[in-house]
């Protein structure tokens, strides 16, 4: 594309409708923000978006598909790296590490020299306008110019320098933002946005009683005495005895003591729920959290809501449980955008604090929703930024759930050493003398690691001894959909017609009692449908679930169904009809396609290669994904090209074998389908 030069006063807005022909949205805006005003960085990023398909154009508007940093941008910080001295680059590399804005005092410390040996390389990073300086503050001018570098960072020492970043930081006070988040921004304090917040240096306890960061710290009976002894003192100020009263509800909560969930329902009762009441909102939580693992969905979100409405003037670290706790139970109805709100708020009142403490705690929500949206990258970025917290900004008491995330995320790529080794780790938390957050996703994680490396029947001694109640545990599925009709498929591949009909029975009741939530009904459409062999509901879970593992699964149980439907005589048929018509009938044939090569697709493009395997014509596709046919059949052409391929059975025969990689334990053999063995992955 040849473009006239641009205005040098052209806004975002003006430089991304010129390239792309439509206004773009909001969404957008924000996202491009990230360039910082540069109008190269711009022009590389919006043209980076078209390459990737990372764009769709729907009425006028320009809307992002994947909020992703495109390659060329990437390449353009790579190309201005590779233009500057090995010394420099080192410098700029360890500088990220510390996020937008730093001091060089930090560099320093990091790599062990002193600020002079430092001044070469940081004068050929300011002249080569990498680096900004402002006074005592250094910083880069631009989001993605700073993810550039950390890109440019072997995976293996991000790890580390992130960890050493922390530490340095957590020492320090100093208000920075997560040093691996290109798209979070250092708060602005006294007009500097790195300058330290009032008050820095203050100690935890001038932001949270000691009864409240005990039960952070995962140690919440003794917080709880120790909250106790405040309510019995009777020196003690009606400010702290609040919080007291608020401690002793999250120490139960976390500890999942029952009788604390009559405690909380007597005190909404008499109280009701009042603004800015530390006890009646943690008492909402309470009692919100127990109703959505009991299944209770709609209750639960009423109370959740009410909770967050009313927490406006509460203190930011009672806020943050309230915020946090919704964003999750959002997370797992699939409401992304409502949910990431949530944890930008509670980020926000943490930083906005005189001490910043427990940045672990959003990171590990935001973490949870970035790995249901199917961003394994983003997912695994933020769990391990949360793990490496050390001092006031961890949380001991989710860093379980994180170690579950990171397991979860390797699962779903195919390494399994590293899933085994967050396994061990999220349990060993959990054996310590320490309180995590209740989830059934640490049994989950166990269960699916169990089978990908020993095949379906070690499940079944799980489900004999300490898992016998997962089957029929609700919150189970709703934090997990693909679980009902994993655990179906499970059961059929063993003979166990017990767990077959505990799986159905609790997802039909969970359906039943929650008529208005999609992700809960698709969750039990799909378990029967597998349990069934109903191709027409598989169909329809390909075509309208919003979860990514889902419409993968279903489309190799489709898959299967036609394979055995399919008379072994046909072979060698060249398109598939414009009628919906057997997938598997064809793929005895098909040539076999590197699973690189399906990686390489967009998101819109394996939804789309998903929908032909179950032979929609690309008008009807279009419905599906609100392009037009012709955008479809230009996006089909494009797949061909990646793919190595020319017809539209070859594609539906490669979706289903592509999508077996996602079903955590392939149930086919060669030549040999329905055997169970361990094996495949997500991709």
């Amino acid at each position: 594309m040849i473009l006239s030069p641009l205005n040098e006063d052209a806004t975002d807005e003006q430089v991304l409708r010129r390239i792309v022909g439509s206004a773009p949205d909001r969404e957008l805006l924000d996202f491009a923000a990230g360039a910082g005003g540069d109008h190269r960085m711009l022009v590389e990023f919006t043209l980076g978006l078209l390459e990737e398909d990372l764009l769709e154009i729907h009425g006028g508007t320009a809307r992002l598909v994947e909020r992703r940093i495109p390659l060329r941008v990437l390449a353009l910080v790579k190309h201005r790296l590779d233009d500057l001295s090995a010394s420099c680059r080192h410098f700029l590399q360890v500088a990220a590490a510390l996020g937008m804005s730093f001091m060089l005092e930090d560099v320093s410390r990091m790599l062990h020299r002193s600020s002079a040996s430092l001044l070469s390389p940081l004068d050929e990073a300011i002249i080569s306008g990498i680096v900004v300086a402002d006074e005592l503050w250094l910083s880069f001018p631009n989001e993605f110019l700073l993810q550039g570098i950390i890109e440019s960072i072997p995976a293996p020492a991000r790890v580390a320098l992130q960890r050493e970043a922390a530490e340095h930081l957590t020492g320090n006070f100093t208000a920075y933002a997560n040093p691996f988040s290109a798209t979070e921004r250092p708060v602005p304090v006294s007009g500097h946005p790195g300058a330290l917040s009032a008050g820095a240096g203050k100690s935890i306890e001038d932001v949270c009683s000691p009864a409240h960061s005990l039960i952070m710290d995962g140690r919440a009976k003794a917080g709880i005495r120790a909250a106790e002894r405040i309510l019995t003192d009777p020196e003690s100020s009606s400010a702290a005895r609040l919080d007291a009263e608020a401690s002793v509800i999250l120490g139960h909560t976390l500890l999942g003591v029952v009788e604390d969930e009559g405690h909380a329902q007597r005190i909404l009762r008499q109280r009701g729920v009042e603004q800015g009441d530390l006890v009646t909102l943690m008492a909402s939580t309470a009692v919100s959290d127990a109703l959505w693992r009991a299944g209770q969905l709609g209750e639960s979100l009423r109370l959740g809501r009410t909770a967050v409405r009313y927490s406006g003037d509460a203190d930011p670290v009672w806020r943050m449980h309230v915020q946090l706790a919704l964003a999750g139970k959002l997370t797992d109805l699939r409401e992304f955008e409502q949910a990431e709100a949530l944890i930008d708020d509670a980020e926000a009142g943490l930083h906005g604090l005189p001490t910043r403490i427990w940045n672990a705690a959003p990171a590990v929500v935001r973490a949870r929703l970035f790995l249901q949206a199917g961003r394994f990258g983003d997912a695994r970025r933020e769990a391990e930024s949360a793990i490496a917290a050390t001092g006031p900004h961890a949380v001991p008491v989710l860093r379980p759930l994180a170690h579950s995330v990171l397991s979860t995320v390797a699962l779903y790529i195919g390494d399994l050493p590293t899933a085994a080794e967050h396994l061990h780790r999220a349990q060993s938390e959990l054996a310590a003398d320490r309180t995590a957050l209740p989830s059934a996703q640490y049994a989950w994680t166990e269960l699916r690691i169990a089978v990908k490396r020993d095949g379906p029947r070690a499940a079944v001694d799980l489900f004999a001894g300490k898992y016998r109640d997962l089957p029929t545990q609700r919150s189970l599925y709703i934090e997990d959909p693909v679980a009902a009709p994993f655990l179906v498929r499970l059961a059929l591949d063993v003979g166990d017609t017990g767990l077959r009909r505990s799986v159905l029975e609790t997802v039909d009741a969970l359906a039943a009692d929650n008529p208005g939530i999609s992700v809960v009904g698709l969750g039990a459409l799909h378990a029967n449908a597998v349990a069934n062999g109903d191709a027409a509901g598989l169909s329809h879970i390909i075509a309208r679930s919003p979860d990514p593992i889902a419409v993968a699964l279903a489309t190799e149980e489709l898959a299967k169904i036609y394979r055995c439907k399919a008379p072994a005589r046909r072979r060698g048929i060249a398109s598939l009809p414009s009628e919906p018509a057997p997938v598997g009938a064809e793929e005895v044939t098909a040539p076999q396609l590197n699973p690189a090569c399906w990686a390489g697709l967009s998101d819109m493009e394996r939804r789309i290669a998903y929908l032909v395997s179950v032979g929609m014509t690309n008008r009807l596709i279009g419905r599906e994904v609100h392009l037009s046919a012709h955008t479809v059949n230009y996006h089909l052409r494009k797949i061909y090209r990646k793919l190595g391929i020319n017809t539209r059975v070859e594609l539906a025969s490669g979706a289903a074998t592509y999508s077996s990689r996602a079903a955590i334990y392939s149930t086919e053999t060669e030549g040999n389908p329905g055997s169970g063995r361990a094996g495949g992955a997500a991709g």
